[in-house]
């Protein structure tokens, strides 16, 4: 499901989920966004037809904040929004010591890499690491799901989004330029971070 591809690797405010959309019912979709890494704590608020309640309840269970049944007006849906958003940041707020403003993408350290979003610092073997925005988010990704194997599609997908005028080469391109700012001695030929998997495509290296 592209929705859930792309909550992979963005942070968002709120999230809402149609009971009524087609397969979204059979995907377990809030269960699934607690389990990542970026959304786990993200407001979900579920629409429902009026004849799916126990859906939504079923869906509540599974981590959503609030449900809406059909129909209801744009005002009620806009105050479930704010409210729900509004939830969020004070339950983070409390939780973080923060002053008010929405959590920022958690911090992932595999093995010897430490990726802060909040702070956008990224160090390897505690030496500091400069990079770009494509190479961050590229390595945010693969050490949020350290060991999981991204298609060159999918990364293109994840990266780029809907940009039609980057091709699966322009994958191979950036994990090149990561290399060779993250693998020790700028090895891009013997890398133990970012690891090619023949056939299929890039993984960041087990621990």
């Amino acid at each position: 499901m592209a929705a859930l591809e792309q909550a992979e690797a963005k942070v968002f405010d709120l999230i809402f989920v149609d009971l009524g959309a087609p397969h979204v019912a059979r995907l377990q979709v809030c269960r699934a966004l607690r389990r990542q890494t970026l959304n786990r704590h993200v407001p979900i608020v579920i629409i429902a037809p009026r004849n799916a309640e126990a859906a939504a309840l079923t869906e509540i269970e599974n981590g959503a904040d609030d449900f809406l049944m059909k129909p209801f007006g744009p005002g009620e849906l806009a105050a479930r929004a704010r409210a729900a958003i509004h939830r969020s940041r004070a339950l983070r707020t409390r939780e973080n010591g923060a002053t008010g403003r929405a959590a920022a993408a958690p911090a992932v350290t595999h093995g010897d890499i430490e990726v802060d979003p909040a702070r956008r610092h990224v160090r390897v073997k505690n030496r500091r690491v400069q990079l770009t925005e494509q190479e961050f988010h590229l390595l945010y990704v693969l050490a949020a799901h350290a060991g999981v194997v991204f298609s060159r599609d999918r990364l293109l997908s994840l990266i780029w989004g809907r940009d039609r005028f980057v091709t699966v080469r322009s994958v191979d391109t950036l994990v090149s330029r990561l290399r060779r700012r993250i693998e020790p001695d700028d090895d891009g030929d013997n890398p133990q971070h970012v690891l090619t998997v023949r056939g299929v495509g890039y993984k960041l290296g087990d621990v």
